[in-house]
C-alpha cells in the first residue's frame, strides 16, 4: 500500500535531527533505521534539499552532503532536534491503547502494546513530554541463507554472494566475511567485510541471490559485538587550530573529547564514515593535523597531496 503525505512528511521530519546525530550513515542503514528502501530514503533527502525556513533563498534551505557512501547534514535549519509528542497526545494514545490491548488476540503483540502503554503512562506520570519511541516488534523474516551465513561466522570464513541493490536495481557479485547478524525493523542483516569495497558494508540477507563458499584466502577481523550501535566506529585523533571551533560545536554529537594542547585544539572523534570525515577535515580553513590512526592520516596526506598537486 502507498504511503500517505503525512507519513513521508513525518519521516522527513525525523530524518534531519537523526542524520544531524549520526553523521556519516549511509542510506542504506538509514534505510534500515527508518523501516523503508534506500530509494525512498533517496528521494526523501532530494525532497529535503529544497525544504527550510521562511526567506526563500539558499540561505534558509537545509543543507546536506550526499556521496555515495554517506550522508551528513551541515545545517539542519532548527530541525536538529526530534519531534516532541504534546501531553494531549501522549494522553490519547494511552488511552487508546487501553481500548484495544485487551482485543489484541496475538500473545505478542498484546505484550508490545502493553508494555508500550506502561511507558506512556510513565511518561504522563513524570510530567515529561519528552520523545516516547514506537517500537515495532514484528517477526523476523528468514531467509534461505542464515544457515549458511551464520556458519560462515563460527568459521571465520568467507562466501561468494550475488546481491540485489535496491538503489541501483542491480545484481552484484561480491566476496564477503561475515562477521555477525543482527534484526532490525523485521528483517534479519549480516554485517560483513566486503573485497571489492575494502570496508565493512551491512546486507540484508533477504536481498541475498545465491550463496557459494568462497575460496579466498583467511583475513584477519574483529568481531563486531551484537549489542549497542550496528555501525562499525572509528576513533580518529586530531590536532585543530582554535579556528576551527566551529567545527566542534556543529558536531557535538561526533566529539569524544576535546582539550587545549598548546595553542591548538586536540580532538578525538568517533564517526562511522571515515571518507566523510576526511573531507570535512579537508575543508577546514584552520591548520589540521591528523594523528591517528596511522592509515586514517596517510589517507589524509594523500589527499591533500593530490589536490596541491592541481595547482602545480
Amino acid at each position: 500500500m502507498a504511503e500517505s503525505a503525512i507519513d513521508r512528511t513525518s519521516r522527513a521530519l525525523d530524518l534531519i535531527p537523526y542524520i544531524s546525530s549520526h553523521p556519516g550513515l549511509t542510506i542504506d542503514e538509514i534505510a534500515a533505521k527508518f523501516s523503508t528502501t534506500p530509494t525512498q530514503i533517496f528521494k526523501d533527502l532530494e525532497m529535503l534539499f529544497m525544504c527550510g525556513l521562511p526567506g526563500y533563498s539558499h540561505l534558509e534551505l537545509i543543507d546536506m552532503e550526499l556521496a555515495d557512501d554517506y550522508v551528513a547534514i551541515n545545517n539542519p535549519q532548527n530541525l536538529d532536534r526530534p519531534r516532541k509528542l504534546s501531553r494531549l497526545e501522549l494522553t490519547s494514545i494511552t488511552l487508546g491503547l487501553d481500548l484495544i490491548t485487551s482485543l489484541i488476540s496475538d500473545e505478542a503483540l498484546q505484550h508490545t502494546a502493553i508494555a508500550l502503554r506502561t511507558r506512556f503512562a510513565n511518561l504522563l506520570a513524570t510530567g515529561s513530554d519528552a520523545i516516547a519511541a514506537v517500537v515495532d516488534e514484528s517477526p523476523v523474516k528468514s531467509s534461505s541463507f542464515d544457515h549458511e551465513i551464520r556458519a560462515a561466522i563460527e568459521k571465520g570464513s568467507s562466501v561468494d554472494i550475488e546481491y540485489r541493490s535496491v538503489v541501483k536495481d542491480e545484481l552484484s557479485r561480491r566476496t564477503i566475511y561475515p562477521r555477525s547478524i543482527y534484526s532490525e525493523r523485521g528483517h534479519l542483516y549480516t554485517v560483513a567485510y566486503c573485497l571489492r569495497s575494502g570496508e565493512d558494508r551491512h546486507f540484508r540477507n533477504d536481498r541475498i541471490i545465491s550463496l557459494a563458499t568462497a575460496a579466498a584466502p583467511e583475513l584477519e577481523v574483529s568481531d563486531v559485538s551484537q549489542s549497542g550501535s550496528k555501525v562499525d566506529l572509528m576513533h580518529v585523533k586530531v590536532l585543530l587550530s582554535p579556528r576551527n571551533r566551529f567545527f566542534l560545536e556543529a558536531h557535538d554529537s561526533i566529539v569524544e573529547s576535546v582539550e587545549p594542547h598548546g595553542q591548538e585544539l586536540l580532538a578525538v572523534f568517533t564517526v562511522g564514515s571515515g571518507d566523510w570525515l576526511l573531507r570535512e577535515l579537508i575543508a577546514l580553513p584552520g591548520r589540521v593535523e591528523v594523528l591517528g590512526p596511522q592509515e586514517f592520516a596517510d589517507d589524509f596526506y594523500r589527499r591533500l597531496d593530490a589536490i596541491l598537486a592541481q595547482y602545480r
